[in-house]
């Protein structure tokens, strides 16, 4: 009987956690596949494999407005020199994140005042061939932020930043 007691505390203990600690796993599922989609970006602007000559790099769009925060772009640029999604960029594929996570912030971080700007939308992009590395419309000096945070508790949250040279990260704050 003292076994089977233990066996049903340990039980109950593992089922209560369990609720918790699986929004927190698929916090961090859903930030190392934002990642993961930066640098698939970041390889089809260096593969120059394009097909299209009109097609002037790759990106990713965050927006945290609305219904927006639950999911976010891979861009084509199409040909102008504004690494930034826009009106004549094509779309080539829109991913949902995870289940119960979101974009919370994004922050557009001027990296020699260490200046941190909130802002509703950003793009990440990359021009080929070497790849030259945006954040918004800035190339040199910027790093981008990515917050996301689990739907319902705000305080638990995991970054993504990108910055100008291409170095990309997950972080836990």
């Amino acid at each position: 009987m003292v076994i089977l007691l233990i066996v049903a505390i340990f039980t109950g203990v593992l089922f209560i956690d369990y609720g918790k600690n699986s929004k927190v796993f698929a916090l961090d599922r859903a930030s190392q596949k934002v990642a993961q989609d930066v640098r698939r970006a970041q390889e089809m602007a260096m593969s120059g494999t394009t097909g299209d000559a009109s097609t002037n790099g790759y990106g990713v769009y965050f927006d945290k407005t609305g219904n927006n925060n639950l999911s976010y772009l891979i861009f084509r640029n199409n040909a102008d020199l504004i690494m930034t999604y826009g009106g004549s960029d094509t779309v080539k594929e829109t991913i949902t994140i995870e289940k119960g996570v979101k974009i919370c912030d994004l922050k557009d971080k001027l990296i020699s005042s260490g200046v941190d700007s909130s802002v509703n939308n950003l793009s990440v992009a990359f021009l080929p061939p070497d790849p030259i590395n945006y954040v918004g419309t800035n190339y040199i000096g910027h790093e981008a932020s990515i917050i996301l945070c689990i739907i319902g508790n705000e305080s638990t949250t995991r970054t993504v930043r990108v910055n100008n040279a291409g170095k990309i990260e997950v972080s836990n704050p």
